[in-house]
């Protein structure tokens, strides 16, 4: 007689999410249970080893910051399963931007994304190829979140406004940069006495104020007027504490690059 093959189970571990709010349940009946009944029997067809059960009861899709996500995103980080079965992809995510990038980051991990009713399985050659397209769709949500930081930073650039947080010595008031007058008068002691050739250990020890800190001060171009960015010195909108010449005299600056977006920008 012919001896039949032996079946080889496919134990991959897999992690369950199932999702709803009070009002999807009353108005469309997919209960959390209903979730589990289907997403365990789409395990046990596939002899799949199901590894837990994260479940988000009462909570919108439109976050990730819901209790089961956190906690599969903390299993996830510890290899505890090899794949994720939902029920249908909005129990996991409605924020297309959201779901993107965690799929993106699932292909990074080598761990498998699955939908019972959207028949979505990264196991498969064509789930293979639905990976992919999130991945390409990932660097480009990336490349436009780089191109939108940038062009929010040039604006910033153009109007003269800083970039960072206010330097001792200002404070923000709406958005721009105004002298603080109660540590002003201080940033200007400090740069007279290195002017004068004060050591940098006196001047620490008079303000009490650590050596790496008062370098840092000495070297900032805002207290002269003036914003850093891209290694680069540019003209500011904001009152200079210390006199150009002074800080120049410290700290050569670089030239001093126009303000106008055509003139600079590549």
């Amino acid at each position: 007689c012919q001896i039949q093959p032996k079946m080889v189970e496919n134990k991959l571990k897999t992690a369950i999410y199932v999702r709803v709010s009070t009002d999807e349940q009353a108005k469309e009946g997919i209960s959390i249970s209903a979730q589990i009944d289907r997403c365990q029997n789409y395990c046990k067809a596939r002899s799949w080893k199901v590894i837990n059960i994260y479940t988000d009861a009462g909570y919108s899709a439109g976050s990730m910051k819901r209790p089961a996500v956190q906690q599969l995103f903390q299993d996830l980080r510890e290899n505890k399963f090899e794949n994720i079965l939902v029920y249908k992809f909005d129990r996991f995510s409605r924020n297309v931007r959201d779901l993107i990038t965690f799929l993106d980051n699932l292909k990074a991990q080598e761990v498998n994304f699955t939908s019972v009713t959207e028949n979505i399985d990264t196991t498969t050659a064509m789930g293979e190829a639905f990976f992919q397209m999130i991945g390409v769709f990932a660097q480009l949500e990336r490349g436009m979140v780089k191109e939108r930081v940038k062009l929010a930073f040039d604006k910033k650039i153009s109007d003269g406004e800083s970039l960072s947080r206010a330097p001792k010595g200002y404070m923000y008031n709406n958005g721009k940069l105004i002298v603080d007058k109660k540590n002003s008068n201080e940033i200007k002691q400090i740069f007279d006495m290195r002017a004068a050739g004060i050591h940098y250990k006196i001047i620490s020890d008079k303000f009490n104020i650590p050596i790496s800190t008062l370098y840092n001060i000495i070297k900032n171009p805002t207290y002269a007027g003036k914003i850093k960015y891209n290694g680069e010195i540019y003209e500011g909108t904001h009152s200079a504490i210390i006199d150009p010449a002074l800080f120049n005299n410290l700290n050569p600056l670089q030239s001093i690059k126009s303000n106008t977006l055509t003139d600079w920008v590549s």
